[in-house]
């Protein structure tokens, strides 16, 4: 059954007659009207309600103050999907260039400028539904199923479970009328259950028929506008086309005030069919995943690994590990981190899971029902101290950056199919493998006993090269099953990572300290959630005692040369000097840093050193460029002729790690 057209138009003025006058035609027109009568109640309904037009006065406030611009100030500050008609009595040839040119990213204040002396309510009546034919498309007649049984309404809620009752019902609405655009093409979509949710975004099958019934298949990317705008970016600039083919097919975006969708052309032959490596590994369908990890690393994402691929000896990957994973978000201090360990503790014994004890340099485990501890040094302390070895026998190249059980789909044929390219970009090439096996042990290998967890460790530190078998000698299904992954896993990137052991085990740890930092003391989790965080402790522990011998490192040559960065106290050396940053500060060094001698784009710099949202506004170009210069002034000799920061004008900014002398 069709749905009948229910646009909703913002009618925002402080003239009551002219505002009763329209509403009634509007609403006559079979228009929804909301009004307002001050710039704050219209800026506030075009922030929280569902809008598809608005319709505001210049002079909101004063008609007597030729000064009161409040309109056209609303009209900039708010949502640029909506499309917005200006209206005054007052008209200036000022105005209508300032309302209807467009910014640098080809927006316009508003589309339309009337003169309210020469339009009665029908003309403004014609303009809004030829302003609206021309600038919402919105597919009224599509037919909207799920399977199973689901409403927006649902997924609002989970997307953004903050949202006050009071909102939630419009904000369905909204994210319906997201749908309806995208799919402005076709007669019927069916969409399926989530595939996963990551943040505020979710991943849908959906499949959609055109009038002759034919059926395209697509994965639908949706949720917070910002979070889905910065992952279509990252898809459309990272992956060369020549690849894309490999993972999805074609894109089509859409937006609105809130939300923003994404959907990805499905080139695999049956969508039903195709499950998470999650779903697979509930099922203990191994034999389907092991070629499908084959496929991904090898057929899927091989040709990505060999685009720009290098061997990057400068880059400091702690560096980067910092920022990848979040870890000035997640470890505020190292005082706070350490007061997490006890509470854990706490949880497990409580949870009857173990015994663990914790000290400042030492984490004692006693498995239930055994006699036997196994004492290993407290990883924390290594990380405080900075005694974790340095590599940089790594290669770097477009990576995925966030592979896991719910990231990769396995069809029938055991092919796998790439979700979610939020965190594409150039990184070492390991992080693709270490993830999926950081996934492996906490998030799918689920078994409460964690002696299970323990014998997995000890047959991991075992091995001593990654293409190494892993031996499988007295351990259960489950426990066999969670190796035969991380095995293959190895195996890949032993042949296409371009790093050893030794560097993907320093990956390793950082990942699993990640996890634990992510431990909530105020939340209660179930039994086999709070194993996993215990067995992420355990995890960095038993590689910290591989490297309890490391000496504090020193401030090494490159902090007299030119410039070292350190982590552990978030400064930079410059010439021998320390130096002291903000955070913000920070950030952009370290990504730079991580990247020495490249350009780094404006865009680049926001989105994967600040992880600011894509698509950088001209206010948010001058916050960066204002944060450069402090930078400069504080790293440069002489801020005036740099040796080390510059700026590649319209472009970016490149950092080399030693003096360039002209």
């Amino acid at each position: 059954m069709s749905k009948v057209a229910d646009f909703q138009i913002l009618l925002a003025d402080n003239d009551e007659i002219f505002v009763r006058t329209c509403r009634s035609k509007l609403e006559a027109a079979g228009f929804s009207v909301i009004v307002a009568d001050n710039p704050a109640a219209a800026a506030a309904i075009l922030q929280t309600e569902r809008v598809h037009m608005a319709i505001l006065d210049v002079r909101m406030e004063r008609d007597s103050d030729e000064k009161d611009k409040s309109g056209l100030l609303v009209a900039k500050q708010t949502s640029r999907q909506i499309p917005k008609i200006i209206l005054t009595k007052f008209p200036a040839y000022q105005d209508v260039v300032e309302v209807l040119k467009q910014d640098m990213q080809g927006y316009q204040a508003a589309v339309e400028f009337l003169d309210k002396r020469d339009t009665r309510p029908e003309q403004l009546v014609t303009a809004v539904q030829n302003i609206l034919a021309q600038y919402v498309t919105i597919n009224w007649d599509l037919v909207i199923q799920w399977q199973p049984m689901n409403t927006f309404l649902q997924l609002v809620s989970c997307l953004t479970p903050q949202l006050s009752d009071k909102h939630l019902a419009s904000r369905a609405a909204e994210f319906e009328d997201l749908f309806r655009k995208l799919f402005r093409d076709f007669v019927q979509i069916t969409i399926g259950p989530a595939f996963t949710q990551q943040g505020s975004r979710l991943m849908l099958p959906v499949f959609a028929f055109d009038i002759a019934g034919t059926e395209t298949r697509f994965i639908v990317s949706c949720g917070c506008q910002t979070a889905v705008l910065a992952e279509n970016q990252r898809y459309q600039k990272r992956v060369p086309d020549r690849l894309s083919i490999k993972n999805l097919g074609r894109l089509h975006s859409e937006q609105t005030t809130n939300f923003g969708a994404t959907a990805y052309t499905f080139l695999g032959k049956d969508l039903e069919a195709t499950a998470t490596i999650h779903q697979l590994y509930r099922k203990r369908a191994i034999e389907n995943l092991l070629p499908a990890i084959d496929y991904l690393y090898q057929t899927n994402l091989g040709g990505w690994y060999e685009t720009g691929r290098e061997k990057n000896k400068q880059a400091d990957l702690h560096a980067f590990y910092h920022q990848w994973l979040h870890l000035d978000e997640l470890i505020s201090s190292m005082h706070q981190f350490n007061r997490l360990l006890p509470a854990l503790a706490d949880r497990a014994l409580a949870a009857q899971l173990l015994e663990l004890e914790v000290d400042a340099r030492q984490l004692t485990f006693q498995l239930r029902g055994e006699s036997e501890t196994y004492r290993f040094p407290n990883p924390v302390a290594l990380l405080a101290q900075n005694r974790l070895p340095q590599t940089r026998r790594a290669h770097w190249g477009i990576t995925h950056g966030r592979i896991s059980g719910d990231t990769v789909l396995v069809d029938q044929e055991q092919r796998a199919w790439l979700l979610d390219f939020a965190q594409v970009g150039r990184a070492p090439l390991l992080i693709d493998f270490v993830s999926l096996e950081t996934a492996v042990k906490f998030d799918l290998f689920s078994h409460r006993d964690f002696a299970h967890r323990l014998a997995i460790e000890i047959k991991l530190a075992q091995t001593s090269q990654l293409k190494d078998d892993i031996n499988l000698d007295n351990l259960e299904s489950e426990a066999i099953n969670a190796l035969w992954l991380i095995e293959r896993v190895r195996q890949n990137a032993a042949r296409l990572a371009g790093c050893d052991l030794e560097a993907y085990q320093q990956a390793l740890f950082f990942c699993a300290i990640a996890r634990v930092a992510s431990f909530d003391p105020d939340t209660f989790y179930t039994q086999r959630k709070l194993a996993a965080y215990v067995h992420a402790l355990l995890a960095a522990a038993m590689l910290a005692e591989q490297w309890q011998n490391v000496q504090s490192a020193p401030v090494p040559d490159e902090a007299n040369e030119g410039i070292w960065l350190d982590h552990r106290d978030k400064r930079v050396w410059v010439e021998s000097q320390p130096v002291e940053l903000t955070s913000q500060e920070f950030k952009i060094m370290r990504y730079l840093y991580q990247n020495p001698g490249q350009l780094c784009a404006y865009d680049d710099i926001l989105q994967d050193g600040l992880n600011e949202p894509g698509d950088p506004d001209p206010d948010e170009l001058n916050r960066l460029h204002t944060a450069v210069s402090r930078l400069r002034r504080k790293t440069e000799p002489d801020p005036r002729t740099p040796r080390y920061l510059f700026t590649v004008h319209g472009r970016g900014y490149r950092l080399f790690l030693t003096p360039q002398f002209s």
